[in-house]
């Protein structure tokens, strides 16, 4: 069976729209009366609503039962609803049917694609990309669910393709193609899991066989350390960390910088300021780049941004923490930097963010006064 679905928004990229409906786009140009299209106040998408005596510009487009359930699984979860309308094309008047807002939002500017594509479309798109590995194993409401740490692994790809690792060493790498002849995902939620059969360049030349590797995949975070230059002090936190407790670790709860991902948009300082708000409700001065680095990256594709920050920590000690929508529950700790440099010794502290950061501001406390 087939229909029409009149586009507007993000859908009227090409790009976007074959890898939402799996084809590519082949639409007629359409007008719907008494409609706009605005962007979403604050939002990087738009909505469509009515509006009289307005023209929503976009396209018509047919659709077989295939892409419109792909076009639904891209829509439903999000806050949308279907409609009949009836737009003009140059042919005349066609019946279609147009995703709308299913409560009010607040409403923005005027849309325009030709913004969208320059300031979102590479993100939206890479996103888009991964959305896609759930349909058909989840029903829209619960994909829907995934996406905010889909657009965060996004985010993460195009820093690393915007920002690779310098390379300083001889033979120079960096230009030759690791070549995935195959890759899937058997995992997709808060994380991911990412497996290739691929073969990479070896050092003296030539290419590895085949091999399989396999990669747990998170979004960029940062961590953060505030140090009390006045009286000495660090102030880091204790969370219950699952990590540690399927190990085995009879003590889960494990002691590390204020820390969170780093949200699309949003650049490591910022997201260094915010988490330590959300954790401790603490607001520092100067943040000090300790190291940005790759945690564990023979098996997890997260990577850091770690830095120690000069604050007042007066009144910190014993503070409980985080945001309720997310069951966080983090205890602030503030004892002597010197006292948790022994902590390190002890094992108490094993955290690799803390460990580093601890370690970078022994060795350079004097920048602090």
């Amino acid at each position: 069976m087939t229909g029409r679905v009149f586009l507007y928004g993000t859908l009227l990229d090409p790009e976007l729209f074959a890898i939402v409906a799996g084809v590519p786009l082949e639409a007629r140009p359409a007008t719907l009366r008494d409609f706009a299209v605005h962007w979403v106040a604050g939002e990087s998408f738009p909505v469509a609503f009515e509006h009289s005596g307005g023209e929503a510009k976009g396209a018509v487009v047919e659709v077989d039962d295939e892409v419109r359930a792909r076009l639904d699984f891209y829509e439903l979860g999000f806050g949308y609803r279907t409609e009949d309308v009836v737009a003009d094309t140059a042919s005349g008047p066609v019946a279609a049917t147009i995703y709308v807002p299913v409560s009010e939002w607040p409403i923005g500017e005027s849309w325009s694609l030709a913004d969208w594509q320059a300031a979102h479309g590479p993100l939206t798109r890479l996103a888009a990309r991964e959305y896609f590995r759930l349909f058909g194993t989840l029903a829209p409401d619960d994909a829907a669910k995934a996406f905010p740490q889909i657009r965060m692994r996004a985010a993460s790809r195009l820093r690393a393709l915007d920002q690779p690792t310098p390379e300083v060493l001889a033979p120079g790498m960096a230009g030759r193609p690791v070549i995935p002849e195959t890759t899937r995902q058997p995992y997709t939620d808060y994380f991911a899991v990412r497996e290739d059969w691929l073969t990479f360049p070896k050092f003296g030349g030539g290419e590895s066989p085949v091999v399989k590797r396999a990669t747990f995949l998170g979004g960029d975070a940062v961590t953060v350390l505030p140090y009390d230059p006045r009286q000495g002090t660090v102030l880091f936190v204790r969370q219950f960390r699952h990590g540690a407790f399927a190990r085995g670790d009879r003590n889960p709860w494990t002691l590390e910088p204020a820390a969170g991902r780093i949200d699309p948009g949003e650049s490591p300082e910022a997201a260094a300021r915010r988490e330590l708000q959300e954790e401790v409700g603490l607001t520092v001065g100067d943040l000090h780049l300790a190291a940005r680095y790759y945690p564990t990256p023979g098996a997890v594709s997260e990577y850091l941004f770690s830095y120690v920050a000069s604050a007042d920590l007066a009144g910190k000690d014993g503070t409980i923490g985080g945001v309720d929508g997310e069951a966080e529950d983090i205890m602030s700790h503030v004892i002597p930097l010197d006292e948790a440099l022994g902590m390190i010794e002890t094992g108490a502290i094993n955290t690799g963010p803390l460990i580093l950061s601890l370690n970078w501001l022994a060795l350079n406390r004097e920048r602090f006064g």
